[in-house]
């Protein structure tokens, strides 16, 4: 054996690549990292083998040729395993891998063990230390595989390049490329193809021109995590530092003292930024403890604090409900203490108006009629205050009873007869009984809410306007709330729709949700109302598991009052 600088160099070359598996194995175990690696320890293989090639001189070179040559497809096909499994993870099928290891078994008894690829070498006049080789009869069986190989991997890695959404595994994806493509193109020129056309001359600069893909995968790893490889600064300078040990081995030989000299600096070098590496590593690990003490410090103080803050807000949330509880109470104690003089004073005008404090003249008759109407809408404010305030409590227990709707309609509408006639206003509503069915309800209570509801259709109508009314029975209520009745059972549904004043959009869902809200063409039409009404008929139709809802297209649009009730 004789070694030469183009054995050295290539020796060197298969340290550093080498290095790159190592690096790669131990920094990952995704599936794709360990292929990558075992396809690299292949090429490194390789790399030794060439150089082997060239520092021989007796009969092993028609081996080492042959060797060579079958590791080349080894590469090949352990590197199209490599593209089908990238960046993935996927594993493929087992017959897949089935067939690539017996036809390596196959491939490797027919490159090496017989002259079907190469079947002699030889040296090249004229030319120091290069030899070459003879080709056998299947000798392009060896390029067929390889480059189909090669080929049809890229082709499968520029594929998912183009249907990755994902911006890091498309740069990852795109490095990959630039490095096999870099990685094989050289090298298959120097050994492959120049040799097919008796060239021998650069066949050792190919292993060499292996190491342009490194320092592209390297900083694949290091910018993009390729292959999810967790690279250490430490472990490469120390894999780096012994690769500078091994080619030391080598380097008097053919470089002499300078050769010496080179590598101790290298290695001083490597050794310089190691030592930093760790300085710096255990540097990040004790300010990482000190950050861990504070941050347990700091959690504790703002624990303490956060659990007073806490302490206080529930002292204030529970001072605040009694607050609310006794306001409630209050305003329910004071609303029957109103209740008293109101109805006092209604009993005194309704019996002076039948003259039990004798005949009463026109003028002051008017006057005592219009206060009973003053007086019986103040008597309504106080119950419609009263209602809210009970229900809001859980004081008003409904008296529930199966009753039809349609005998309070009636008895509404002639309550309303004189202001409907006033406005000329035409009322429709269905006419028989089986569009009214008994339904579970408190017969009062709801009296009180369509009552609401017919006295604002009628009010803020306009004049020679319409209320229809309309109703319907649905078996099953699939837009009510999950668990209610009306989603088990069905539901019974009121419609009251007039060509009124209308609400804008905005004010459609306001109305009903605060007490004493009221729209603008409301206000305009009627000054004196207070807001209260549609509140009361809300709450009472929450209180039988109902819904009610107010729909208009704008303004002198009209409204639709919907009220569903489980049956």
């Amino acid at each position: 054996m004789e070694i030469t600088v183009y054995a050295v160099l290539i020796w060197i070359t298969a340290v550093l690549i080498g290095s790159l598996g190592v690096v790669v194995f131990l920094g990952s175990k995704n599936l794709s990292s360990r292929v990558f690696a075992h396809s690299v320890l292949w090429i490194t293989i390789w790399i030794i083998g060439v150089g082997l090639f060239i520092a021989n001189r007796d009969e092993n070179m028609v081996l080492f040729s042959r060797l060579t040559y079958f590791l080349g497809t080894t590469i090949a096909t352990s590197f199209l395993y490599f593209f089908i499994t990238y960046p993935e993870d996927k594993k493929p099928s087992s017959l897949l891998g089935w067939v690539l290891i017996i036809s390596q078994y196959l491939l490797a008894y027919i490159f090496i063990f017989t002259d079907k690829i190469i079947y002699n070498t030889f040296p090249i006049k004229n030319v120091y230390h290069i030899w070459g080789w003879s080709f056998g009869q299947w000798s392009y069986l060896f390029e067929i595989l390889f480059f189909s190989f090669f080929v049809y991997g890229i082709t499968i890695l520029y594929k998912k390049y183009l249907l990755s959404s994902d911006r890091i595994t498309r740069k990852n994806l795109k490095l990959m490329l630039w490095a096999i493509t870099v990685g094989t193109i050289p090298p298959s020129i120097c050994c492959i193809i120049l040799p097919r056309f008796g060239y021998y001359n650069l066949n050792w600069l190919g292993p060499v021109t292996e190491i342009i893909w490194v320092p592209i995968i390297a900083y694949s790893i290091i910018k993009y995590r390729q292959m999810n490889v967790r690279a250490v600064v430490t472990e490469v300078l120390a894999i780096a530092m012994s690769a500078i040990f091994f080619i030391n081995i080598f380097i008097q030989t053919p470089f002499g003292l300078w050769g010496r000299i080179g590598s101790f600096m290298a290695f001083l070098i490597l050794a310089y930024y190691l030592i930093r590496a760790t300085l710096r590593e255990a540097k990040h690990r004790s300010q990482l403890h000190d950050l861990n003490t504070n941050l347990e410090a700091k959690v504790a103080v703002q624990t303490v604090e956060i659990r007073k803050a806490y302490e206080a807000e529930k002292h204030a949330r529970i001072e605040l409900e009694k607050l609310n509880d006794a306001k409630d109470q209050f305003i329910m104690i004071t609303q029957h203490h109103l209740r008293t003089p109101v109805m006092s004073m209604l009993w005194a005008l309704e019996s002076s108006l039948k003259g039990a404090y004798g005949k009463l003249n026109a003028g002051l008759e008017t006057v005592l009629r219009d206060t009973e109407a003053s007086g019986k809408r103040l008597m309504r404010i106080v119950d419609d205050f009263l209602n809210i305030t009970t229900v809001k409590v859980g004081t008003n227990i409904l008296n529930i009873s199966e009753t039809s709707l349609k005998p309070a309609i009636v008895d509404i509408l002639a309550e309303l007869r004189s202001n409907i006639a006033a406005m000329h206003i035409t009322v429709k509503y269905p006419q028989n009984d089986e569009d009214w069915p008994a339904i579970p309800v408190d017969a009062s209570k709801m009296r009180e809410s369509l009552f609401i509801i017919m006295e604002n259709a009628v009010r803020y109508n306009r004049d020679g306007g319409s209320i229809t009314i309309t109703t319907a029975t649905h078996d099953h209520d699939n837009s009510a709330p999950p668990g209610s009745n009306a989603s088990h059972g069905g539901n019974f549904e009121i419609t009251i729709e007039n060509t009124g004043l209308g609400i804008s959009p905005e004010e459609s869902q306001k109305i009903g949700s605060a007490l004493f809200y009221r729209g603008e063409f409301a206000r305009k039409a009627y000054p004196i109302g207070m807001g209260v009404g549609l509140s009361v008929v809300k709450a009472i139709i929450r209180a039988h598991h109902g819904t009610f809802t107010i729909e208009s297209r704008g303004k002198n649009e009209g409204a639709r009052v919907r009220v569903k009730l489980p049956i």
